[in-house]
Formats: structure tokens, sequence, C-alpha cells
């Protein structure tokens, strides 16, 4: 620990900026997580789809959608997100939960979302890789 404080002391520097990093990472995650709305657990999408009439949006290609998906889901990749908002208009009424495979593209999708104005906007924890994960059915076409 005295290493430390010495190492500290002869480069407060590259201290400084470590530490002004570090918060800046964290600060952007933590509005990243604010803005893109929260994050469902596998059960607890289930539960929103069939009590609140949630639609699923995969936002993976069309190839990975036609391999296997979430039954009922919607496939509107990321890449074209933005120029389909007039087909994300009709589920404005609804709870929409993003997914992708592993979960991360659909913070920054829902983040967009929010932005272009659409409010119940959830996101699939982990993706289609946790919806696997607990058991749940995929549907392929």
């Amino acid at each position: 620990m005295e290493h430390l404080f010495e190492f500290i002391g002869n480069h407060w520097a590259l201290s400084t900026a470590l530490v002004v990093i570090t918060i800046a990472i964290i600060a952007n995650e933590v509005l990243l997580l604010l803005q893109a709305g929260h994050a469902l657990e596998p059960e607890q999408a289930t539960q929103l789809y069939n009590r609140d009439d949630a639609v699923f949006v995969d936002l993976r290609s069309e190839n990975a959608y036609l391999t296997a998906h979430l039954p009922g889901a919607v496939n509107l990749p990321l890449a074209h997100l933005e120029q389909q908002t007039e087909k994300l208009k009709q589920y404005a009424g609804r709870p929409v939960i993003l997914y992708d495979e592993s979960g991360y593209q659909a913070r920054k999708a829902g983040s967009k979302l929010k932005k272009l104005g659409m409010e119940n906007v959830y996101q699939l924890r982990g993706g289609l890789d946790a919806w696997r994960g607990a058991g749940l059915p995929t549907k392929s076409k």
C-alpha cells in the first residue's frame, strides 16, 4: 500500500488522469442506462409480453432473425432502426422490448428510441443468450 501512495505522489498527473477517465466512463454508462430504459430479465419480459401486450423487437440481422427469434418478435435491424420510425409508431401505445444476441446493442437502440419520443422502451437483459439460458422457447422461419 505504501508503494501506491509513493506512485501517486511521484506521478500525480497520471493518477489524476486515471481518476478523471474512470469517472467519465462510469458517468457515461449510467447516463446510457438512464436514457435507454429499464432492463428486464427474461421472466419479467415474458410477463410484460403476456400481461401488457408488449412487442419484442429483434435488432439483429434478418438472417439471424430467421435462424432463431423470440415468439412474436418483429425484426428491425439496428442499422436501419432510425429509418423504421414509421413502423415503430404502430407500437407506440405498447411496451417495446428490444433485444439482440447478448443485450449490448439493445441499450444503444433504447437510447435512440427514447430520443425519438417512444415511452415504454425496455431491453432484454442478456439478450437472446439469456433467453435461451432461461430455457425459454425460440422460433425460426
